[in-house]
């Protein structure tokens, strides 16, 4: 009976290692976020050399092309709801998620988030997805001269505005049920997130909750630093890249089988 203690063991990890594999999509953080309504021909400048353009939106579906730079790499169809995944390193990755009401024809209404793609370049964020509580009228520091504040709480509605450098860039209403605050620029005619925030819940009049705050760095000031900041980007690229992750993952189950393998060890003598 105690032989086949470590038999048991050894087939529960080797499935446990092979449920990563298995487990389905999953998805990097949230790099772009838009909800805006759409036409046909109209062209959307992404996150990471995408473009999304809409061919054409008829009564029950929309036709939609979407491009890596200049290379067209997917023609679909869309009726409500489209995933576009991208197989790396034997993982599927989510990199874009698109929903379209399509019933009062055009324009249609449309809410498109985009994932971070893991095979491709991208600076890392300088405030990666925290979750925060803000007082009205205060302003919460951010990276690089911005700050968010709460201006006001009225009707279960909350505005809120991002600074620069005491400079006011951004100004919007939004209700405590999950909506975005984001902001980007364009940069050469590419689409640059710097921000995204949801506001989850307000509190009577006096605070909101913020979750998913990420802010990333603007594409002009992305080569400067010095070297520990280039050192400390790497070292993130490295906890973050599939293949580190998914060999910390067979380390750990490997020490947790040695160390079962010697307490049964014990257990017999």
């Amino acid at each position: 009976m105690n032989r086949s203690i470590p038999h048991i063991i050894f087939i529960t990890l080797a499935i446990l290692l092979i449920i990563p594999i298995c487990a389905g999509n999953v998805h990097e953080a949230t790099i772009c976020y838009l909800e805006d309504s759409v036409e046909t021909g109209d062209t959307i400048d992404l996150e990471q050399g995408y473009r999304l353009t809409i061919d054409d939106i008829r009564k029950n579906d929309a036709a939609i092309s979407i491009f890596n730079g200049s290379e067209e790499i997917r023609n679909a169809s869309i009726s409500g709801l489209y995933l576009f995944d991208k197989k790396i390193d034997g993982i599927d990755y989510d990199i874009l998620w698109i929903s379209m009401n399509l019933s009062d024809g055009e324009p249609a209404p449309m809410i498109l988030e985009q994932y971070r793609d893991p095979g491709k370049p991208f600076d890392y964020p300088l405030i990666g997805a925290v979750s925060i509580s803000i007082k009205k009228g205060e302003r919460e520091p951010l990276k690089a001269g911005y700050e968010l504040e709460v201006t006001s709480i009225i009707d279960n509605n909350a505005v809120l505005t991002l600074y620069k450098d005491d400079n006011i860039i951004k100004q919007e209403k939004l209700s405590g049920n999950g909506e975005r605050f984001v902001y980007a620029t364009k940069i050469d005619g590419q689409r640059r997130t710097i921000l995204i925030a949801k506001l989850d819940r307000i509190f009577g009049n006096d605070s909101v909750h913020v979750s998913g705050l990420s802010q990333f760095e603007e594409p002009e000031s992305a080569d400067e630093g010095d070297g520990d900041d280039d050192g400390s980007k790497w070292n993130t690229q490295l906890v973050e890249s599939t293949i580190f992750r998914y060999l910390l993952s067979i380390f750990v189950f490997a020490c947790v089988f040695v160390l079962i393998l010697g307490i049964s060890r014990r257990i017999r003598r």
